[in-house]
C-alpha cells in the first residue's frame, strides 16, 4: 500500500466487513461518516492478487466522482463509513466484484484489492430547469425539451445525429467536441473550433460515464446532467455554481 504496509489478500490486518469484502483502514479520515449509496470523489487503485495493476485514478493525475449505487457490490459495501480523507484498503471477493465476467485487465473470477482514498462526499440536487440555448441543429436545448429520454438517476439525452460503427463502451477512452451550458443558457466550456479531448470515461463526471456510451463515431448527443451526476454541491470554479444541472452537446469524434 501507499503507506508500506501488506497488500496482500493475507494481510493480517484484514477485517470482514461483509461476506465477501475484506478492508483495513490505512488512515482514518475525519467528520462525517459517508452514508450508503452516496456520490463520492475519491482517488483509488486497483490490483490483482498478483500485483498487476489495472486501474488507477492516480496514474490520470485526478480524482474520480462517482456515485457508489452504479458501482461493483465491493465498493458498494466498502466505502460507506470512511470520512474524508480516509485511506481504505479493500479487499474483494469475485463475486462482489466482475464475477465471471472479465473487464478490460481484469480476468473473469478475480479477488480484486484497492487502496481507496475519500476525498469528499458530494451532496445530491434536483434537476433545475430553464430554456438553454439551441443546439447546433436549431433544436430545444433547454430541459422542457420533448425528445430528451430519461435514461436512469435523472440523466437525459437525445441524439441529434446519429453515428456510424462501433458505439462507444462504459469505461472506454473517447475523442470528442463538446459544448456545456448552465440552464439559463449560459456557455461554461467548449472546445469546439479546437482540437477535440480525448479522455478515458472513467475519468469524467458520472453524467458522460453513463451518457456517452451507446454513441457511434460521428454522432451527436444532447445531455442533460443533474448536480448529482455532474458537479454536486461544489460545483467547479469560476464558472459552475453549486447544485447546476448541466446541458452538453457532446460530439464522438472516435
Amino acid at each position: 500500500m501507499s503507506d508500506g504496509s501488506d497488500g496482500s489478500p493475507d494481510d493480517p490486518g484484514l477485517k470482514e466487513l461483509t461476506p465477501g469484502v475484506k478492508y483495513r483502514d490505512i488512515k482514518a479520515g475525519v467528520g462525517e461518516e459517508c452514508p450508503a449509496g452516496a456520490e463520492v470523489k475519491i482517488h483509488y487503485t486497483g490490483w490483482l492478487v498478483d500485483g498487476t495493476q489495472f486501474d488507477s485514478s492516480k496514474d490520470r493525475g485526478q480524482p474520480a466522482q462517482f456515485k457508489l449505487a452504479g458501482l461493483i457490490k465491493g465498493w458498494q459495501e466498502g466505502i460507506p463509513g470512511m470520512k474524508p480523507g480516509g485511506i481504505r484498503k479493500l479487499v474483494i471477493a469475485p463475486d462482489k466484484g466482475y464475477g465471471s465476467t472479465s473487464k478490460g485487465k481484469i480476468p473473469a473470477n478475480s479477488t480484486l484489492i484497492f487502496e481507496v482514498e475519500l476525498i469528499e462526499v458530494m451532496s445530491q440536487k434536483n434537476v433545475t430547469t430553464g430554456p438553454g440555448k439551441p443546439m447546433s441543429d436549431g433544436s430545444n436545448g433547454g430541459t422542457d425539451d420533448p425528445g430528451l429520454k430519461d435514461i436512469g438517476e435523472g440523466l437525459k439525452v437525445r441524439d441529434l445525429k446519429e453515428g456510424t460503427g462501433e458505439p462507444a463502451a462504459p469505461g472506454a477512452t473517447v475523442t470528442i467536441h463538446y459544448t456545456g451550458w448552465l440552464v439559463d443558457g449560459t456557455q461554461f466550456d467548449s472546445n469546439k473550433g479546437k482540437a477535440p479531448n480525448t479522455w478515458p470515461l472513467t475519468s469524467l463526471v458520472q453524467g458522460w460515464q453513463k451518457g456517452i456510451p451507446g454513441m457511434k463515431p460521428g454522432g451527436i448527443r444532447k445531455l442533460v446532467v443533474p448536480s448529482d451526476l455532474g458537479y454536486g454541491e461544489r460545483g467547479s470554479e469560476p464558472s459552475i455554481p453549486g447544485g447546476a444541472t448541466l446541458i452538453f452537446e457532446v460530439e464522438l469524434v472516435k
